[in-house]
């Protein structure tokens, strides 16, 4: 399945959308580098070109403040500068920070931190309120009169005291009356009033809901019980791969603002990881960032994603970790994502990326480079690697290294050493026959469910060894029998004329031929295409009669390690095949397939589905496409290979007549298929359903073929399988 396409262009290093400053925009402050303890010796534009120089990084914008802000002078050392690094993007602070941070400058080492610089919002001055002000100056100048009052009260005659309250006790009665007599009073100002007195209560409600609003979300973001709650959350949704609730999730974290720990954004990552979901793995990670949490397991699980999509981010990211230090688990993750890509230029720089951080390799490390140095056939490199580790690792070796090594080294013409690797394998299973086929297992605690999954997988990957072990002795036999020389003697696989590795898939990673071939990759493939084209020899068309009319063209999308598509090719001679992989190590296993069992008339493709089909096969010279067993969407609502484009672009590609059968084994998936291909106009023209009584799903025959889909149901695994057959209007 294309996984690349999920995020429409690469992420990583570069960016993978705006996300970065649109939290810059949102958020009340500036997220910022600084960079402290460089000397004040060095002058401004010497100080950003050294910066520049050792960050390599044209997107972070370097400036030298004219003085240092108060909020840092106390931590900044006499005699020494500051300088500030903006990138809207805060995985690439982070990674300056990383590379920056222990730098020396001068006589200095550079010290490099976060630094959030606060957005100044202009207030407006408040208006002066007469009510307010008017009454103080009247209270301070009735105190004076009222003061005399007592005084001169003091002097009165007891009679002048009883005439001056009968008096005011006159005045106080017609007083009140006037008071509660209603006073006349204009409309407009009633209503006014009205209104004004209105607006102060809403508004006193409206303070009021939000003071309980703030109690309310700081009480629930200060308590840890509902972060670890929140955590087992995402971590049960990561299991069931439910990512609209996983979403729902940690987006009311960060609504209430809370702060997760590195556990949560751990769980988090593993889960967008598991879900297929690379972009929001990348704003988890920046969140992970900007909250400072970021250690090397949220590394290494962010790590994991990137090589699923763009393996040179990967290795750039890695490279970045200096103060955030990787441990062997991180660079397996890369290791793992080589053996799927056939980057071997990375591999190399790993392994010298670890020297220089003493990190030493496992057994799941030296598996990963016995494979990759075999897809490669660099046989002379896994012997090296072996003598360095096996005394200290004995019994820790998978035995697929040396059946894989047994392989290679038959197909580079090495056959002391495909001998010698087939009799350790021997050794190594007969000593041990309970051995892991692989050493890379899950060590934590498994489900009951999970646990017969692992254990099924673990015992047909045994039988994947022991089939790639009587390939190889099956053709050591036939070379021994006949006393022949050895047939096969390749350099890589880049160097057989029937492979095609597609350059928008495989654009550094593959060993091209020679710069003289550049361009020539395909000329195997134009001269079968032209054969079948309209005019061509093998051309069935309605219109044209041709001398040979029995040669078909058939094609498998996503041919997994090619049980399949070699079984078919190998018995189907009337017939050329082109099978379509994705996975360099997968390539890997259809040509040497094809190569031990002398199957000439099978040309292998190289590349993502969408885009090699576009790329290498032209119009209408099909004759049958099949994709068994396409990857389901992980959740509902996820990518997934099969859509709209993709059955147009097929039919394409197709003649007229011509069939597409799609087999799975996942039901839901099966009904989204036959749900597009019945509910969409574009599809109801071009295609029809092969079966007479117009129905797409037709029962799987007995004899379709050979797959590892095969081998789950021989081995206990018996799902039902659904198979949807079209034809090209």
């Amino acid at each position: 399945m294309d996984l690349k396409r999920k995020f429409g262009t690469s992420i990583g290093i570069t960016p993978f959308g705006s996300l970065g400053s649109s939290l810059a925009s949102a958020s009340a402050s500036i997220t910022k580098l600084i960079v402290k303890n460089i000397p004040k010796s060095v002058n401004k534009n010497d100080i950003i070109e050294n910066l520049k120089k050792i960050i390599q990084n044209q997107s972070i914008n370097i400036t030298i403040p004219a003085g240092i802000p108060a909020d840092v002078a106390h931590k900044i050392e006499a005699g020494t500068n500051i300088a500030f690094l903006s990138c809207p993007n805060l995985s690439q602070l982070s990674m300056a920070r990383n590379i920056l941070n222990g730098k020396s400058l001068g006589d200095k080492k550079l010290q490099v931190d976060f630094y959030e610089v606060k957005k100044v919002i202009p207030t407006p001055a408040p208006a002066p309120i007469e009510t307010s002000e008017e009454p103080k100056k009247k209270q301070k100048t009735e105190k004076k009169p009222k003061e005399q009052n007592k005084k001169a009260d003091e002097t009165k005659k007891p009679e002048e005291t009883k005439k001056e309250t009968s008096v005011e006790n006159k005045k106080k009665e017609t007083k009140s009356q006037s008071q509660s007599q209603p006073q006349p009073q204009p409309k407009e100002q009633s209503t006014i009033e009205n209104n004004d007195n209105n607006e102060n209560n809403n508004k006193e409600e409206e303070k009021q809901k939000e003071k309980e609003e703030e109690t309310k979300v700081s009480t629930v973001r200060n308590n840890k019980a509902v972060i670890n709650k929140i955590t087992q959350q995402l971590s049960s949704c990561a299991e069931s791969k439910n990512y609209v609730q996983l979403v729902k999730s940690y987006n009311y974290l960060k609504k209430i603002g809370a702060k997760p720990d590195h556990i949560t954004y751990g769980v988090m990552l593993n889960a967008c990881v598991r879900c297929q979901e690379y972009k929001k793995a990348k704003e988890v990670f920046d969140d992970a960032i900007k909250d400072n949490v970021a250690n090397d397991v949220i590394y290494t699980t962010y790590i994991k994603a990137l090589c699923e999509v763009d393996m040179t981010s990967a290795y750039e990211m890695i490279q970045s970790m200096i103060s955030t230090k990787p441990n062997i688990r991180t660079f397996n993750s890369i290791f793992r994502g080589c053996v799927r890509s056939g980057d071997i230029e990375i591999t190399k720089g790993l392994i010298s990326l670890m020297k220089s951080n003493e990190i030493y390799p496992d057994s799941t490390t030296i598996e990963y480079l016995i494979k990759i140095y075999s897809d490669h056939l660099m046989i002379q490199d896994i012997w090296d690697l072996l003598a360095k580790v096996y005394e200290r690792m004995e019994g820790q070796i998978s035995p697929i290294c040396f059946s894989r090594l047994s392989l290679a080294s038959l197909l580079a013409g090495d056959i002391k050493s495909s001998v010698k690797a087939l009799g350790i394998t021997d050794d190594i299973l007969a000593k041990a026959p309970q051995t892991l086929t692989t050493s890379h297992k899950n060590k934590g605690k498994l489900s009951e469910r999970n646990k017969i999954s692992s254990s099924l997988f673990e015992r047909i990957g045994k039988q994947e060894i022991n089939e790639e072990c009587e390939r190889v002795r099956s053709y050591l036999n036939k070379i021994t029998m006949n006393n022949a020389k050895i047939k096969v003697k390749f350099y890589n696989m880049e160097s057989f004329n029937k492979i095609y590795f597609s350059k928008n898939s495989f654009k550094t990673n593959v060993n091209r031929i020679s710069d003289e071939s550049s361009g020539k990759e395909l000329d195997a493939f134009n001269e079968l295409f032209n054969q079948y084209k309209k005019g061509g020899v093998y051309y069935k068309g309605t219109d044209d009669v041709d001398l040979n009319t029995n040669r078909y063209l058939k094609m498998e999308i996503c041919s997994g390690h090619g049980h399949w598509v070699t079984e078919r090719a190998g018995q189907d001679l009337d017939a050329d095949w082109i099978s379509l992989e994705i996975r360099y190590d997968r390539i890997f296993q259809i040509w040497s397939k094809a190569i031990l069992e002398s199957i000439d008339n099978l040309y292998i493709v190289g590349g993502d589905a969408h885009k090699s089909l576009k790329e290498v096969i032209p119009d209408g010279v099909l004759d049958e496409v099949y994709i068994n067993y396409p990857n389901p969407p992980v959740w509902k609502g996820a990518d997934r290979l099969i859509n709209e484009l993709f059955l147009v672009e097929i039919n394409r590609c197709l003649k007229k007549s011509g069939t597409l059968t799609i087999v799975t084994d996942d039901k839901p998936y099966s009904e989204q298929i036959i749900e597009i291909l019945s509910k969409s106009k574009k599809l109801l023209k071009v295609y029809k359903p092969a079966s007479p009584d117009n129905t797409y799903l037709t029962p799987l025959a007995e004899d379709y073929g050979y797959s590892y889909f095969n081998k789950l149901w021989n081995n206990g695994q018996r799902v039902k399988r659904y198979c949807i057959v079209i034809t090209k209007n």
